[in-house]
């Protein structure tokens, strides 16, 4: 036999990988690895963005100064009325 391999026993000579077929479920399954692998980083970013939306949307922070103003509100109001039944405050002068 000679050094050209063109042939053997009757059967065209193919390079071995293109005489293959892959089956078709092997090819989605590898588009869906590939594909998890290119989401699966950024997934857990993108839940925490979503679950703590309204932290960076700012309604949180409105929620905040909606109660800070509340608390300022009710302790002017107990502080005026506190006043108002037991008189103001005792002024102690300390310089003699």
């Amino acid at each position: 036999m000679s050094q050209n391999s063109q042939f053997s026993f009757n059967r065209p000579y193919r390079p071995f990988g293109f005489n293959i077929q892959v089956p078709e479920r092997t090819i989605q399954q590898a588009e869906q690895t590939l594909g998890n692998l290119v989401k699966s980083p950024t997934e857990p970013l993108f839940n925490f963005l979503e679950e703590n939306e309204s932290v960076f949307n700012g309604d949180v922070a409105f929620e905040i100064n909606k109660i800070n103003a509340q608390n300022f509100t009710i302790g002017s109001t107990m502080r005026i009325e506190d006043e108002k039944i037991n008189g103001s405050k005792p002024n102690l002068d300390m310089h003699f």
